[in-house]
């Protein structure tokens, strides 16, 4: 987050960061498949057509509307018109300053200026009747966050001027109380409490202070926040993704006003949703989280083919974590961001260009990665968004250390009082366990590397320069040095094949991973689930390949690869163990 985030008259009471993120822009993804779904996405992207986004509110405005309808979602009789144009600004717009694309600030300033014309012009400043009455709140934060990145990453002036105009005509729309939404179909469903993070940044932007009144007002304090911070769990029944989502709400809430509530709700709520997780980090099957203890979770996989709501579930989890790391130092969560990111986000199915995206991920024995029955869905928004931020995950920053909380090709800048520092990460981690890191520039040297030894590693091996460094499990291996150009850290990461239980009531139905990383079984049999497997004992490396298991059930092989590297085909998740 850019350091204007910080800034304002309120500074001194603000919530303290144990250490920082990197702006956007100085950490690069090299290669690697992170890399490889990241320009996908770059290029998926970049290419929509901006006409035809932008047709919908043209139409409301009564201007000219070139460009063919979008359909789905997005059009004027659609569930939500124009919902994701938010997003799509905002993921070209962290896209471009990361990678310093300047056809993504091109077409960023270009869909601001569309937007903006239409927006003014139209007495209305919903694209379609469904936005007015049912999504108003959750409308206008896409509009917000779209000005608010289009501003401070792509440079567009007329987007700052233009956050006022949109809260303002969006306001009278909105229910003057923040109101909670209980499950998937239950009314309410707008989601007011999503509102916050991005008032307070319209409130730095802006220097007015009635932009942070407004964020304080819909914070869901009562329902969500105060039950959190006092320790109890009130997740379930709760819809899953709009909660976890509005935690990022709390913590700019924390960061902006200082109260400690903040941070204790989204450290209880990340305890919370841990039992509440399948193997993958997702959550929330049919969205909404379960009651625990009985099974709920297991059960979800014969009564459900919507486990969890992917790409917009992972954005809110892989932004708690970050949060939560920024607050608390804790590898933990670092840990957990790794998790999720790779069996969610970047497992999720490509798009194609008729506007059909990713939305569930179905965990079943007969598992498959379909797209949403409707065409530019919610998911479509957060795919970009998300996506945009895997740079963000990769490295933090105190005064004095550098930390490296993922492993990927990848190098980040470091711009720091005792001269900048680059550091250059080669690895094909998680294909293989070796890591890679090269300083490239030292400045002073005076400072220190830690990097995130995972909880689920045996045996990790940190040499610097050749020497042995400790590196002990759940914990940041700390390497403190006069650093010079040319230093080299080796880290060695083993990634034991393991089983993780889908539930306590179900500790013999489990599904595989290697490291952070789950295995599903490909092309899975009728009555694979009733099976019982010896996993992970009767898995083998396939000959050759280093992705690639395979199991002997009866005189049947049954392969498994990781979840990211499945396409079509169907899969299974969890088996019952022997």
């Amino acid at each position: 987050m850019p350091a204007s985030a910080f800034a304002g008259p309120n500074a001194a009471m603000r919530g303290a960061e144990v250490v920082h993120e990197f702006p956007y822009g100085a950490v690069q993804l090299t290669g690697g498949v992170m890399k490889r779904h990241y320009d996908h996405v770059h290029a998926h992207y970049l290419a929509l057509d901006n006409d035809r986004v932008l047709k919908v509110f043209r139409q409301n405005a009564g201007l000219p509307a070139p460009g063919p309808d979008m359909g789905g979602w997005y059009d004027r009789n659609g569930f939500v018109p124009g919902l994701a144009f938010g997003q799509y600004v905002s993921g070209l717009a962290r896209i471009g300053a990361t990678t310093g694309d300047k056809q993504c600030h091109a077409k960023v300033a270009a869909l601001v200026d569309g937007f903006g014309k239409a927006f003014v012009a139209a007495k209305n400043p919903y694209a379609g009747p469904k936005a007015q009455e049912q999504w108003a709140a959750y409308v206008m934060d896409k509009y917000v966050v779209a000005m608010v990145d289009a501003y401070r990453l792509s440079g567009v002036e007329q987007a700052k001027t233009l956050l006022p105009i949109i809260v303002d005509k969006c306001l009278p729309y909105i229910s003057p109380v923040s109101r909670d939404r209980i499950g998937k179909v239950d009314p309410p469903y707008d989601e007011t409490y999503v509102l916050p993070e991005n008032l307070f940044h319209v409130a730095d932007i802006t220097g007015d202070d009635r932009f942070r009144k407004l964020a304080v007002k819909y914070l869901l304090d009562k329902e969500w926040f105060d039950p959190l911070a006092a320790g109890d769990d009130v997740l379930p029944t709760k819809h899953a993704y709009s909660h976890t989502i509005a935690l990022s709400s709390g913590a700019q809430a924390y960061l902006n006003l200082g109260d400690a509530k903040y941070r204790r709700a989204l450290e209880n709520a990340w305890k919370y949703m841990e039992p509440q997780r399948f193997a993958s980090g997702g959550w929330g099957p049919e969205e909404q989280f379960v009651p625990l203890h009985q099974g709920k979770l297991a059960a979800s996989l014969k009564s459900s083919k919507a486990h969890f709501e992917t790409p917009c579930g992972s954005f809110a989890d892989m932004k708690l974590a970050r949060y939560l790391t920024r607050f608390t130092g804790s590898p933990v969560y670092g840990d957990g961001l790794e998790r999720t990111l790779y069996n969610t986000m970047l497992a999720t199915r490509l798009p194609n260009s008729d506007g059909d995206y990713p939305y569930y991920s179905d965990y079943g024995s007969a598992g498959e990665k379909r797209y949403y029955h409707q065409k530019w869905p919610c998911c479509s928004g957060t795919l970009v968004q998300g996506v945009a931020d895997y740079v963000q995950g990769l490295y933090f920053h105190d005064d004095s250390s550098l930390l490296v909380n993922m492993y990927a090709s990848s190098q980040v800048r470091w711009d720091r009082p005792g001269g900048a520092v680059e550091l250059v990460q080669e690895t094909t981690y998680p294909v293989s366990d070796t890591v890679r890191l090269r300083v490239r520039q030292a400045g002073n040297g005076k400072f220190a590397i830690k990097l995130r030894i995972p909880a689920w590693t045996k045996g990790a091996t940190l040499r610097v320069n050749g020497a042995s460094q400790a590196a002990v499990p759940g914990q940041f291996a700390v390497v403190q040095r006069s650093w010079k150009a040319g230093d080299l850290v080796e880290l060695t990461i083993p990634q034991p094949l393991r089983t993780l239980p889908i539930d306590d009531q179900n500790p013999n139905l489990a599904a595989v991973m290697r490291g952070a990383v789950m295995y599903v079984g490909i092309n899975p049999w009728e009555g694979i689930d009733q099976q019982a497997i010896a996993l992970p004992g009767a898995l083998e490396r396939m000959p050759g390949q280093e992705q690639s298991y395979r199991a002997r059930v009866g005189d049947r092989n049954l392969v498994f690869i990781p979840y990211y590297n499945v396409d079509t085909e169907r899969s299974a998740t969890y088996f019952k163990t022997a």
